[in-house]
């Protein structure tokens, strides 16, 4: 005679089905195990969870945003960088506004994120890395000059188009470069941020909006645009500008887009002359 499965079993069965880039809420693991008023008990009892096997990190709260990880929100930053590992598309906040953001290193990833937010095929997304060793990642191996200004600049809230001079990546990177043969990295200046990226890897991170329209600044502005397509991770309301965005060429600097910390560039190129 079979002996019925208890509620955390059922419970991790449901958890372990959700497949690596996928997510789910909690409301939708109580639904499936045929229990969906018992979604607070789902969510507590996955806050105790000790078995790697049960990826609760791939559980999430019904409003969308990240949540609590391993019994405590101070855990969640690991959790969203988890997921976006993975190839989850999060909203979140960088060092300058809320980008939407995904694994660079994965084509499926950024092809979404391009008809999320209804960006024009042929423009670039700026990469954030978590150090001057991640450019090597996709073929870009700065020179004694433009490692020098790279130097100078970073980490900041500046964005740095270079050259890809390795061929082989720049047909594997394609799907980033769009045919420009050049990338836009930033390296941001946040600990905390720097953290998230160690562990999700570079991620491709446009501002959360349309193409054409504002960008969002708070999570429920976010939400209008993207819905239940991506998870969040909420910070408050961001008061930065875009990063403002150069190019290195020929021992010069172009100013692509001016955005912030633009007075630090302006002063650079001053006391380079």
């Amino acid at each position: 005679m079979k002996t019925e499965k208890s509620f955390k079993q059922k419970i991790s069965e449901a958890v372990k089905k959700i497949k690596e880039g996928e997510f789910r809420t909690y409301k939708e693991i109580a639904e499936i195990i045929k229990r969906p008023k018992s979604f607070r008990a789902v969510a507590n009892i996955l806050a105790k969870n000790k078995n790697p096997e049960i990826p609760c990190h791939r559980v999430i709260r019904n409003d969308y945003t990240v949540g609590g990880y391993k019994g405590s929100f101070k855990n969640s930053w690991k959790k969203l960088a988890l997921l976006l590992k993975e190839g989850v598309i999060a909203v979140m906040p960088t060092d300058t506004i809320y980008g939407i953001c995904g694994s660079a290193l994965k084509r499926k990833v950024v092809e979404k994120i391009y008809k999320l937010r209804k960006r024009s095929p042929l423009k670039p997304m700026i990469i954030l890395i978590s150090s001057f060793e991640d450019l090597k990642i996709f073929g870009v191996k700065p020179n004694k000059n433009e490692l020098r200004i790279l130097q100078k600049l970073w980490p900041g809230e500046i964005s740095i188009i270079l050259d890809i001079r390795d061929k082989k990546k720049i047909k594997q990177f394609e799907y980033l470069h769009r045919g420009t043969k050049t990338l836009a990295f930033r390296l941001p200046k946040p600990a905390w941020l720097r953290k998230i990226l160690q562990i999700s890897g570079p991620l491709v991170a446009p501002s959360a909006n349309w193409e054409g329209y504002q960008p969002a600044k708070t999570i429920s502005e976010a939400k209008k645009y993207f819905g239940n397509h991506v998870v969040y991770f909420d910070r408050g309301k961001t008061k930065n500008k875009p990063s403002t965005l150069i190019k290195l060429k020929d021992k010069k600097i172009e100013i692509v887009r001016k955005g912030a910390n633009f007075k630090k560039i302006i002063k650079f190129i001053t006391k380079k002359s």
